[in-house]
């Protein structure tokens, strides 16, 4: 039984926290964390320790919280290439996001159609 750090529930907590304010308003208000780290950890990028610790900080979120240990908690297909995509530094952030819905989506299409994908006439 493994243990990782759950990087798409770290993303999304800061990316709705922020909202619509700015990456230079909310790096100064985390404090020690630039607004370009706050823009890779928003896209699924792995922080640094120091990084994750001001974040958790900042949510007010034990840290404990964003790390999954059972087997069953395993990601499924589309999630885990999600992550690699995201992770991947020769993809611009945007691609990979793009990439991770489009991968999301067809799996959601292929299990609506039992496995089977769709003819166009």
């Amino acid at each position: 039984m493994g243990s990782y750090l759950d990087i798409e529930r770290l993303a999304s907590l800061v990316r709705k926290k922020r909202g619509s304010r700015g990456l230079r308003e909310t790096s100064a208000e985390i404090g020690n964390v630039s607004p370009s780290t706050l823009s890779r950890v928003e896209s699924g990028k792995m922080p640094d320790m120091e990084t994750f610790l001001a974040l958790c900080n900042w949510l007010e979120v034990p840290p404990a919280e964003l790390f999954r240990t059972s087997e069953e908690d395993q990601l499924d297909t589309p999630e885990a290439i999600a992550i690699q995509l995201r992770a991947d530094k020769n993809l611009d952030p945007a691609i990979a996001n793009a990439l991770a819905s489009l991968v999301k989506a067809a799996y959601r299409d292929l299990s609506q159609n039992n496995g089977e994908l769709k003819q166009d006439p």
